[in-house]
């Protein structure tokens, strides 16, 4: 189906792109740039091919998302940096304006200073809202693998549909040293699971797939986007209270 490979595309590239700014904003080389995208891309949809018992995994054997992530990786990695220095620079005058009056550095020093923040703060922008499509999109993907099983129910959809969209992610923050996303940041994996329940009752009672997609996409992206403004998060244990150690 057109739509579902259009969007398995859109997805890779997405995560592909999360991977690799996540590896440049912990200054990674190049190949680590590259691994990072390629295993935030396929990671996840790995997971699932092995827990359905399909092996090898399709990634293996279409070797066409393992290159567009590598591809992407690549521009990314020499493509980012430029993209948010020319920003900074089109913003040069607003930036002095801005530092007015500080008498300790130069203007090449605060340009050098502001385009950094810029990066930084640009970088974490694109990477929520790349990692949100991917997670919409590959959790859609994963769902409609698993509803396709001879056994399927809405457990196994749910949790392959959340495996799918998810793995890649908990993957690429484990590599770096980070608490995976789906731990921490707003609402993640309800999300998730939100969409893959959603995408069960509508396919479990025929409505058309290009409807389904579109509003199971549009609910884990509304979900993020909701979580992300107003900063929701699932409670979170406050270890000093209870004086809890391992």
């Amino acid at each position: 189906m057109m739509l579902l490979i259009i969007f398995e595309v859109v997805g890779t590239v997405a995560f592909a792109i999360s991977g690799a700014l996540v590896g440049m904003q912990k200054k990674l080389d190049l190949f680590g740039v590259i691994f990072l995208g390629i295993i935030t891309a396929i990671g996840g949809g790995i997971f699932r091919d092995v827990t359905l018992g399909q092996t090898p995994p399709a990634a293996f054997i279409n070797p066409n998302y393992f290159i567009i992530s590598i591809v992407v990786s690549i521009m990314a990695f020499y493509g980012y940096p430029k993209l948010s220095t020319m920003y900074t620079t089109s913003k040069r005058k607003e930036i002095i304006s801005e530092s007015q009056g500080n008498k300790y550095m130069s203007e090449e020093q605060i340009l050098k200073i502001a385009n950094r923040r810029k990066q930084i703060a640009i970088l974490k922008k694109v990477i929520l809202i790349l990692d949100s499509i991917g997670l919409a999109t590959f959790t859609i993907l994963g769902a409609n693998l698993a509803f396709k099983q001879v056994h399927s129910n809405i457990f196994l959809v749910v949790c392959m549909g959340l495996i799918t969209g998810v793995g890649g992610g908990i993957l690429r923050d484990t590599f770096v040293q980070d608490t995976p996303m789906i731990f921490k940041r707003e609402i993640y994996a309800v999300a998730s699971i939100l969409g893959a329940s959603v995408f069960y009752l509508f396919s479990f009672y025929g409505v058309n797939y290009d409807i389904t997609f579109w509003v199971c996409f549009t609910i884990i992206l509304l979900c993020r986007a909701i979580s992300i403004r107003l900063k929701l998060n699932l409670p979170i244990s406050n270890s000093d209270k209870y004086d809890i150690s391992l």
